[in-house]
């Protein structure tokens, strides 16, 4: 073999890793998975969790948060007979079943025909009964951004201006709430709409806005794992809801 086809072959051989490569990585960007998020107790405790579950029905992954500090716990699978077992790093672990509604006619439950999971949490000696409802479920890349359908920038920028104006709200402080609104600011109450175009107007409506049910409302969500529908992000029941530039509508309890 002379110079000149040795260097062919060198130039075809790098030619087609560079194709493999290629076709990976566009194999594991198309490779998706169901993100299926939950919130309800664990004992008194509020608490989220979310879980990735493969095209198997396998969890692949997942975490879990407490309402008090919204810090994702990591979360690793197992199983056991028909429930599931999910184990925490520090050494709690859920046993969980799925809890169904009725309607899925003596099925199996899973992901796909239950509405939440019901069970216990475990630790040392300790032992507290879990209740959870699901919010949402969504077949997503499994490399996908939660708010990648409301904005550009990271999960972690967007829910931080979520959670400034969520605090600003539970601490009545006006201007500060105004800054993550994206006026014009629609507010829904009674099945009336009316707008408040400005941080001066907010200010002049807050206590006709923000009433007491409202701020219970806000009370009760947890700033996190947003629902997120339409290219919008929903807090607690609906309460408020995100674009891109901050918070778009209230709906008045």
């Amino acid at each position: 073999m002379n110079r000149s086809t040795r260097r062919g072959l060198t130039r075809s051989i790098a030619a087609l890793v560079l194709v493999f490569a290629a076709l990976t990585l566009s194999a594991q960007s198309a490779a998706t998975v169901n993100r299926v998020s939950y919130t309800g107790m664990v004992g008194q405790s509020r608490i989220g969790m979310t879980l990735l579950v493969n095209s198997a029905r396998a969890i692949t992954g997942g975490h879990c948060f407490y309402a008090n500090h919204l810090k994702d716990i990591p979360l690793t699978a197992g199983t056991q007979g028909a429930g599931i077992m999910l184990f925490e790093p520090g050494g709690g672990q859920f046993a969980l079943r799925f809890k169904g509604n009725g309607s899925e006619a003596g099925k199996p439950l899973d992901f796909h025909n239950s509405v939440g999971l019901e069970g216990r949490w475990m630790k040392h000696d300790g032992s507290y009964p879990v209740v959870l409802q699901m919010q949402q479920s969504l077949e997503v890349a499994a490399n996908a951004r939660w708010y990648e359908d409301v904005t550009g920038e990271s999960d972690a920028a967007f829910e931080a201006r979520v959670q400034a104006f969520y605090g600003a709200v539970l601490a009545g402080d006006r201007t500060t709430a105004a800054r993550y609104v994206d006026f014009p600011l629609r507010v829904n109450h009674n099945g009336k709409s009316r707008t408040v175009h400005s941080a001066a107007e907010l200010a002049a409506q807050w206590n006709q806005i923000f009433t007491p049910a409202c701020i219970d409302a806000f009370r009760q969500a947890m700033p996190h794992d947003l629902f997120v529908r339409n290219g919008q992000a929903m807090l607690g029941d609906g309460v408020a809801w995100f674009g891109a530039k901050g918070a778009q509508a209230i709906n008045v309890p």
